[in-house]
């Protein structure tokens, strides 16, 4: 940003084309507390990219290096999304929050870090202290099409002597420019850019002016003048490091380092300091001078999940309906669940004189079926749900004696999984599964939208037609399924998938950071924090939708079984009866949101090998395989796949991620490199560390082998081990002299 004239015009539509002497006017429709609300301009970008890397609060700069600006918001309306889809953008948000909170929280233990420093405030009850708000009032879906877009940060740099000048507003730099002139030289005005940054999310321009905790006030007020008095500043930066920069002022010719506190962070830890006595650090509120371009500047928060027509992926995890949950659960994993028969409920109205209420109840569910028969399903779906608040009534006034699930280890699961992080909830993901199947695959199957690679249709291969070569295509594939332990592969055809961003973070990703200081790592809070608001007060939740090609796989059962067993779990075999997937619900531990448990911890403390964890690892393994053979062979980018992980069904989704239009590359490879695709899998040079012996040796996995960006990884490459596959030394987060990790694809373990 440089000083220059600009010629006057007719009224201007933004602060762009304004003269720089004059001073924004108060405007009829556009009047708020007496100012006018100027309309920032816009830039057009993908929706992607809108969504994340220009997200609002980013800062970035336009070709050619021609200034710094930061990333705001634009109201655009509403986003037209289903009401199941608004709950899981909900759902997501909410347990991202409550994790979030649960694992900042205790990092002070036994003294519980402050909520303010963990959450920005619209995410949790004030009063309460916990993550619970009316998401639809605060918070507005957004279509990403467009981004605003202001010059910051206001503080330029002579480039002829180093003196700084600093606005507060665009507005004052418009009513006091930049001279031509600086001192006894012509000016060379450039923005500074290295700005201070915070994990409280807090950014400020690099000032010399200085945050001060006022003890009388009890708030941060800003310094703006020396000790002397003086208020011009020149930044010397002919240093190479940004810690050995200073600001000399120019009256008394001192040093002013770059120290800047965190005004929230010092001032909730003054006030606590006052109210408890205890005393912080100042690496706690300084922040930290880096350029805007570096990564710690801005992480957005997001999350990424199938879009699902039915509510019930949702309402059927509310508390208030365990018991529906439990018989779900049950019908999915046969599980044996006591049931009261129809007579039985028709007795028990019958003798509290409300038998025409079942009557109601019976002619819903019979009009649902019609409907569904006519392919009405919205309309089937708001009968079944009507059926099933009549049948709740019932229950809820004890009319009718619920049924018990014959498990009281799955009816423990259901009431703990509150406290589960939702990413690896396998109760929620076995819900998410029956709808998948019924939804995606069964569905789909009429309009040729999900096949099964072993029922092809011409558009997947070319044999269609001809007996004996779909026969050699179909014994060669089922050859293949066996050596590798599946039971079914099926292509999807436009799998609907939402991704949606909502906040961000500085500094870190994550909800701890530990910065390092004098030899220690001190842990600091990380807070989350939601998009700068619209012009509507609402904060925007950015939802990019996207239907592109997937492939479906399903694992086969007595593999698995026998693949457990080989590695000492010997659960599965213990209990034959019930289904694998029933094991793992009445099983299942939290795993936590970030998986730490599962990270390289030298083998200290850690349990044996279970159900759970191992069952995970192959699923995972396997789909980071699939997503590496399928990038080799179809062309597509590693990075631009994505994975979806159903633990207790066996079963996984691998995705073609991306806004740009679908041109079938997933269909097209398996039409024309199917067997190559298979065989990648069990390929022994694709099992192998692309590092030498790295992972070969550790059991473990890096990006030289099956790794993908952590962006993409559902599990951020944790619970990963390329041993799960071919064999070999035990993941590295199990203790020191654990036994070798029979592979998956060991042929003794093929029927």
């Amino acid at each position: 940003m440089t000083n220059g004239g600009r010629k006057q015009g007719s009224r201007p539509r933004d602060w762009r084309n304004r003269p720089r002497a004059a001073v924004p006017q108060p405007r009829g429709d556009d009047e708020a507390d007496g100012e006018r609300r100027q309309r920032p301009p816009v830039m057009f970008r993908s929706r992607t990219q809108l969504a994340t890397t220009y997200a609002p609060g980013v800062l970035f700069t336009w070709e050619g290096a021609k200034g710094i600006c930061r990333a705001v918001p634009i109201d655009r309306g509403e986003a037209q999304v289903s009401d199941a889809t608004r709950l899981l953008i909900f759902d997501g948000m909410k347990e991202i929050a409550s994790t979030w909170f649960a694992r900042a929280t205790g990092l002070r233990a036994p003294v519980a870090v402050p909520i303010e420093l963990i959450l920005d405030d619209v995410f949790y009850d004030r009063n309460a202290q916990i993550v619970d708000r009316d998401w639809g009032r605060i918070f507005q879906l957004c279509d990403p099409g467009t981004m605003g877009y202001i010059p910051y940060p206001l503080v330029y740099r002579c480039g002829v002597c180093g003196r700084v000048r600093q606005y507060d507003t665009i507005a004052d730099q418009a009513h006091h420019p930049l001279p031509a002139r600086c001192g006894n030289h012509e000016a060379r005005w450039s923005q500074i850019d290295v700005v201070y940054v915070h994990w409280s999310g807090h950014l400020e321009p690099l000032s010399p002016y200085r945050n001060n905790y006022d003890p009388n006030r009890r708030r941060v007020t800003r310094l703006t003048t020396c000790t002397c008095g003086g208020q011009d500043f020149s930044l010397n930066s002919h240093a190479p490091v940004f810690s050995d920069w200073h600001f000399v002022c120019e009256s008394c010719k001192s040093h002013r380092d770059l120290k800047q506190p965190d005004p929230l962070t010092l001032e909730l830890l003054e006030r606590e300091r006052q109210n408890t006595g205890r005393n912080f650090e100042r690496i706690e509120v300084n922040m930290l001078p880096v350029s805007y371009r570096a990564n710690s500047a801005f992480y957005p928060q997001k999350g990424t999940f199938i879009e699902f027509r039915d509510r019930r992926v949702v309402e059927l995890l509310l508390p208030q309906r365990q018991p529906d949950l439990l018989q779900r659960l049950a019908e999915i994993h046969r599980i044996p669940f006591a049931l009261p028969s129809d007579e039985q409920i028709r007795a028990a109205l019958d003798a509290a004189g409300r038998i025409a209420e079942w009557d109601d109840y019976t002619d819903h569910r019979e009009m649902a079926e019609r409907a569904a028969g006519r392919g009405q399903t919205d309309r089937a779906d708001t009968l079944l749900r009507e059926a099933e608040a009549i049948r709740e009534a019932w229950y809820t006034s004890g009319i009718v004696e619920r049924g018990q699930v014959q498990s009281p280890a799955l009816a423990a699961a259901v009431a703990q999984r509150g406290e589960w992080a939702r990413r690896f909830d396998p109760i929620r993901l076995t819900i998410e599964h029956d709808r998948f199947l019924a939804e995606h695959i069964h569905e789909r199957r009429a309009q040729h939208e999900s096949i099964d690679v072993m029922e092809p249709d011409r558009l997947i291969c070319d044999a269609v037609g001809d007996p004996v070569r779909l026969g050699q295509y179909q014994t060669a594939t089922r050859n293949l399924f066996r050596r590798i332990g599946l039971d079914q592969i099926v292509l999807i055809r436009g799998l609907p998938i939402c991704e949606f961003s909502f906040g961000f973070t500085r500094v870190s990703s994550t909800p701890i950071y530990y910065r390092e200081f004098n030899g220690r790592r001190v842990p600091m809070p990380v807070r989350l924090n939601a998009f700068p608001e619209l012009p509507n007060s609402r904060r925007p939740i950015y939802v990019t939708q996207q239907r592109n090609e997937a492939l479906y796989f399903k694992v086969d059962e007595n593999r698995v079984r026998r693949w457990l067993a080989a590695n000492g779990i010997p659960d599965a075999d213990n209990e034959p009866g019930k289904t694998l997937g029933a094991i793992y619900l009445e099983h299942y531990a939290d795993f936590g949101a970030f998986l730490d448990e599962f990270k390289e911890r030298e083998g200290r403390g850690q349990p044996p090998r279970s159900i759970t964890a191992f069952v995970y690892l192959l699923l995972h393994s396997l789909a980071h395989q699939v997503m590496h053979a399928l990038a080799d062979v179809s062309g597509l980018d590693r990075d631009g796949l994505g994975e979806h992980i159903f633990p207790a069904d066996l079963a996984f989704a691998v995705y073609r991620k991306g806004m740009t239009p679908d041109l079938g590359n997933i269909s097209a490879m398996w039409r024309n490199h199917a067997q190559d695709f298979l065989h990648r899998l069990l390929d022994q040079r694709l099992l192998r560390c692309g590092s030498g012996s790295l992972c070969d040796t550790r059991g473990g996995a890096c990006p030289a082998c099956i790794m993908v960006s952590e962006v993409t990884c559902l599990g951020g490459n944790q619970l990963l081990s390329r041993s799960a596959l071919k064999g070999g030394p035990a993941p590295n987060w199990e203790p020191q002299g654990s036994p070798p990790v029979v592979g998956f694809f060991d042929p003794g373990l093929a029927p």
